[in-house]
């Protein structure tokens, strides 16, 4: 099921909403990849932020490297409007 066909069927938020909605919550800071998965209930984060991008939301993205580790943190916040 596509994002609009989901949003057409009334059942709740789709991934893009629920992220959008958590990310305005908190505006201007920078919000880990993996709160904005749990929240969506997918992994598709960055496809999501894409898609968020299309409809024109200014989001931003950095990542950490943790010393001493090989991991990556990704985390996005929401642009504050003028």
């Amino acid at each position: 099921m596509t994002q609009h066909e989901h949003a057409a069927t009334g059942c709740g938020l789709s991934q893009c909403d629920a992220i959008l909605c958590y990310l305005t919550g908190c505006i201007g800071q920078w919000v880990p990849m993996p709160d904005l998965a749990r929240i969506s209930g997918g992994y598709a984060v960055h496809s999501r932020i894409a898609d968020l991008r299309k409809r024109g939301h200014r989001i931003e993205w950095m990542q950490e490297r943790r010393a001493g580790t090989r991991k990556v943190w990704s985390y996005y916040r929401l642009e504050a409007h003028e």
